[in-house]
């Protein structure tokens, strides 16, 4: 359950943090990947827009980057996780997780060590679990989000 604080995170293991994020906030919720996605093959049926939404935005602004926003349930976690896990290190630059219209993760920069950020909806002992099984190399309370 989570305690309503949001966190900053520096993230040792890119892919086996997003994919457990992921399944953690699977379920009325959409995912935003932005970079050079042209080698990227995501299903149609997970694609939900090539646009900004309300809350998933565009994060580069010059050059102009692909961008997607992905349908994020129990279903579609695992083949988008292995198509993004890929292009994680270069091609995806950054990537958004909103979940009942709150921003969950917030991952710039390629997941640089100050641009990564939690929202309410994971918990300290989530990311005290990440961190013991090395996936993550610390954590914090972060003094702004949203």
């Amino acid at each position: 359950m989570a305690d309503g604080v949001s966190h900053l995170i520096e993230v040792r293991d890119r892919p086996a943090f997003l994919r457990r994020v992921m399944l953690e906030l699977a379920g009325h919720a959409q995912m935003s990947v932005e970079g050079d996605l042209s080698q990227c093959h995501f299903s149609q049926d997970v694609i939900v827009t090539t646009d900004e939404t309300a809350i998933l935005k565009r994060n580069t602004t010059a050059p102009r980057q692909d961008f997607l926003v992905l349908r994020l349930t129990s279903e579609t976690c695992g083949p988008i996780s292995r198509q993004a896990g890929k292009y994680l290190k270069r091609a995806i630059i950054h990537v958004q997780i909103e979940r009942d219209s709150v921003l969950e993760l917030g991952a710039y920069d390629h997941f640089h060590r100050e641009c990564v950020v939690t929202g309410p909806g994971i918990s300290p002992a989530l990311l005290a679990e990440l961190k013991s099984t090395n996936v993550l190399r610390d954590f914090e309370v972060a003094k702004r989000w949203g």
